[in-house]
């Protein structure tokens, strides 16, 4: 259409021309009228993908139903993850608000705090912190977990890392998450800058900061400057209060609770495709990009801590004998779980070693590449071979080595009910006796019949169904069997009675 209206305008139709050939409305016609052929691809561009984001329209919309607060940021994310649908921001924005009105789903809102514009600070300067705490509801269960977690933010980049704990942080866990997140970033900036948490923090003291023991051994091995800033101070830290609310708001907001090193693996992953992989919206750059520029401008790491805490990460080990790594499960020992409730693993080259608080090896595995796989150790799996074979070489002792070629077969056709085959089998040797029973096997091997149960049948076949053992019965003449009854007279009775008054 847009180059039918173009090629008669060339000819010199005038607009009313056009529309009454063409059959359309003139607005139709004024609106490609003027529009240079850059303009329409752009147009016809962001046609196709609202016509692509059409297509997943019910789950959108059951989306924004169930969760009216979510953002189109949000949808956004949900959609890369869940549909592997990229789609530019102003897209989904235009598409999300278009569902909204059409259907009258109205965005439950907080009211928002007004900001001050900041100047901009040198690559690699400053790391702005926060703490925030919030519930998820479980996925096995109707109860909600609290979660609680760290976000570290690059002030120039605006690149994040942050991690998560179910129990509140103490000042060793901050410590600890600190050479993380330094070890993460490949490097430590000049200057850290958070509020009067009470895990840094012990007093103001008018100016002169008392710091925690732990936080003041940490500042006096890193160097670091520090500043402190009041609670809830957009000047001073807005840009680690707003990775609190992005965190809260799009990745934490509507999601479900599978166990912490799931929602790390999870929080993860959202760091590279969202947090740090979309373009800020004030730098119109991916932080990813930028943080690539910023880290030359980093400090080396001090010490071996961060190196230490890279080498052992600590994970809780499941039900089902596994810890995961990486988005994959590796396996240890069977009957770990109950006995270690957390494990450290240090990443040597190509091997993950699992080792215990004590520095114990627990179990080593070799990395794997790929993702969501279940890597198994030959040893961690249950010994059922050498249990069948125990049963097995129990069971011809006790009936002779006549039946062990036919015993054998059976417990390889099913070693998982070796014990209830075995254990039927003796049954009708003791039901119809040795001679018969073998009889019975001979009649089954040579018709290939390997089960217990078809034993049985043939037996009861060819020999009948024997008749039930009689219960045995106590001599009548025995007085030895009798209970001695004391006799009296009818007088007696007859006394008793008029005595109650009964007559």
């Amino acid at each position: 259409m847009y180059s039918k209206i173009q090629a008669m305008k060339e000819e010199g139709f005038s607009i009313r021309q056009v529309a009454q050939i063409i059959r359309i409305s003139r607005n139709t016609v004024s609106k490609y009228w003027e529009m240079d052929p850059e303009e329409y691809a752009e147009t016809f561009k962001k046609a196709n993908r609202m016509t692509a984001l059409k297509a997943y329209e019910p789950v959108v919309l059951k989306w924004l139903e169930t969760y009216p607060c979510m953002t189109s940021a949000q949808v956004r994310d949900w959609l890369m993850e869940r549909h592997q649908l990229d789609a530019c921001d102003r897209t989904v924005r235009s598409y999300v608000s278009q569902l909204r009105e059409k259907h009258g789903i109205k965005k439950q809102t907080e009211p928002r705090r007004i900001y001050e514009a900041v100047e901009e600070l040198p690559k690699g300067y400053q790391l702005q912190l926060d703490f925030g705490e919030k519930t998820a509801r479980d996925a096995y269960s109707s109860r909600y977990i609290k979660l609680y977690f760290a976000v570290f933010t690059l002030s120039y980049s605006k690149y994040k890392w942050g991690c998560f704990q179910d129990r509140p942080f103490t000042s060793s866990d901050f410590v600890h998450v600190l050479y993380q997140c330094f070890y993460y970033f490949g490097g430590t900036p000049r200057q850290l800058v958070y509020d009067q948490d009470s895990l840094m923090v012990v007093s103001e003291n008018s100016g002169d900061i008392i710091h925690t023991q732990a936080f003041t051994t940490f500042l006096a091995e890193t160097k670091l400057s520090v500043r402190v800033c009041r609670k809830s101070d957009p000047e001073s830290k807005g840009i680690a209060e707003a990775s609190v609310k992005f965190v809260k708001g799009n990745f934490m907001e509507n999601r479900l609770y599978m166990g912490l090193d799931i929602w790390n693996q999870s929080f993860e992953d959202w760091l590279g495709r969202t947090g740090n992989g979309q373009k800020h919206g004030t730098t119109k750059r991916k932080p990813a990009e930028m943080f690539l520029e910023e880290q030359e401008c980093l400090l080396p790491l001090y010490g071996t801590a961060p190196a230490e805490i890279a080498e052992k990460m600590d994970r809780t080990i499941r039900p089902d004998n596994t810890i995961i790594y990486s988005s994959n499960r590796y396996t240890v020992p069977l009957g770990t779980y109950g006995i270690l409730k957390t494990v450290y693993l240090n990443v040597n080259g190509e091997e993950l070693q699992i080792i215990d608080s004590i520095g114990e090896t627990v179990a080593i595995h070799t990395i794997s590449k790929e993702k969501g796989k279940l890597i198994i150790h030959p040893d961690h799996r249950r010994d059922k071979e050498s249990k069948i074979k125990k049963i097995l070489d129990k069971t011809v002792a006790l009936l002779g080595t006549e039946f062990q070629e036919y015993l054998s077969v059976i417990c390889d056709k099913k070693p998982r009910y070796a014990r209830e085959q075995l254990t039927l089998v003796v049954a009708v040797c003791d039901t119809y006796g040795r001679e018969q029973a073998m009889e019975a096997m001979q009649y089954c091997q040579s018709l290939s019949l390997y089960s217990a149960n078809d034993l049985n049948d043939a037996a009861k076949a060819m020999f009948g169904q024997p008749e039930p053992p009689t219960p045995p019965r106590l001599p009548i003449e025995d007085e030895r069997y009798h209970t001695p009854v004391q006799k009296r007279e009818l007088s007696v009775y007859a006394s008793l009675v008029s005595e109650s008054g009964a007559i």
